[in-house]
């Protein structure tokens, strides 16, 4: 086998010294350095983008629709700590924001293919959870 060094024209990949290029067909949720900025993962590890959470209808218990998912917090990973959503109000007038954590939900499809998230909540309890004050 010819030396890589003294022959230009040398396969890397016959050189045992050469590490192994990166695989084009890898899943990058497998590279810990993947930007997985606005990015989670439901509990069967499909990958969850936050601009399919934001605007998605956040279902009750009874599977009835209960908020609609306004914007999201991100942890210091890019993950999705939890939603935001508005209620109460009238029009968008007088609505307060809440904040329920993204652990406490499933992120379902809908029969149309759409991103729904379900929690045990009630529209009741939503309007009884404090308000969210943004950290500084």
């Amino acid at each position: 086998m010819a030396d890589p060094v003294d022959d230009p024209l040398a396969d890397p990949a016959d050189d045992p010294m050469t590490e192994p290029a990166d695989d084009p067909m890898a899943d990058p949720a497998d590279d810990p350095m993947a930007d997985d900025m606005d990015m989670d993962t439901t509990p069967n590890g499909d990958t969850v983008l936050a601009d399919d959470v934001i605007g998605a209808d956040l279902l009750g218990f009874d599977g009835e629709v209960i908020a609609t998912v306004d914007d999201v917090v991100l942890d210091a990973t890019g993950g999705i700590e939890s939603i935001l959503v508005d209620v109460g109000g009238f029009l968008g007038l007088g609505a307060t924001t809440v904040e329920i954590p993204f652990a406490d939900l499933t992120v379902e499809t809908d029969e149309a293919g759409d991103t729904v998230l379900r929690s045990q909540l009630t529209s009741d309890d939503l309007e009884a959870m404090p308000e969210y004050e943004e950290e500084v």
